[in-house]
């Protein structure tokens, strides 16, 4: 999903053992594994605002922490690279043992260490930016932006769009993904989602030990 749209939605072995239990909370920390799961949680089913300020609390109060384990579709674009920077600072690891898909991606490549356990799936779609969602966004920031004709917000658009792919580029580049790869994720299609199997993984450069 387009960036202006950040305020909605974007749009397993190696050792690590995951918690089977179903959790109320987002957050889990057992020793020094740190299970976000926002696909049981009682409160949320998606990456959302305040999920970064969680995951920093954690890691300051239990800084035993090494590992952090995703189960996530996705969800808000802006939560889920805040978390990432998080997750590059502290040094950790992370690992998929069921599946992480969209926006949550951005947290997995933040990991030193990126493993996924046999069965999960990592998943990557385009962004995308619904007409309907399009047309409210202007008719809401129009004054606020100066867009004195939706030619003007086309023209703003344009240019703001290319920034974000850059952006996202940028970002798979910095965290080892290949050209390649990260050429094939931003292709990927925005109304399905895209599973590369563990051997282009492997190869792109999303896994590593």
């Amino acid at each position: 999903m387009h960036k202006s749209l950040r305020r909605l939605f974007f749009g397993f072995g190696t050792g690590i053992l995951c918690c089977s239990a179903v959790f109320a909370e987002v957050f889990t920390v057992e020793a020094n594994v740190l299970y976000y799961d926002t696909e049981n949680s009682d409160s949320t089913d998606e990456i959302e605002y305040g999920h970064e300020e969680q995951l920093l609390s954690r890691l300051k109060n239990n800084s035993e922490i090494d590992t952090l384990v995703l189960n996530s579709s996705g969800g808000l674009v802006a939560a889920a690279q805040d978390m990432a920077d998080l997750v590059i600072d502290a040094g950790l690891n992370t690992h998929v043992e069921f599946v992480c898909a969209s926006a949550c991606v951005s947290i997995f490549l933040a990991g030193k260490a990126r493993t996924l356990a046999l069965g999960g799936k990592i998943g990557f779609h385009k962004g995308w930016w619904d007409a309907g969602s399009i047309e409210g966004y202007y008719n809401s920031e129009k004054e606020t932006k100066g867009w004195a004709t939706p030619f003007d917000f086309a023209s703003w658009l344009y240019e703001d769009t290319q920034g974000e792919i850059f952006t996202e580029f940028e970002y798979l580049l910095e965290r080892g993904v290949s050209a390649g790869f990260s050429i094939k994720t931003l292709k990927a299609g925005s109304d399905g989602m895209w599973y590369p199997r563990r051997r282009e993984l492997l190869e792109g450069g999303i896994l590593r030990d």
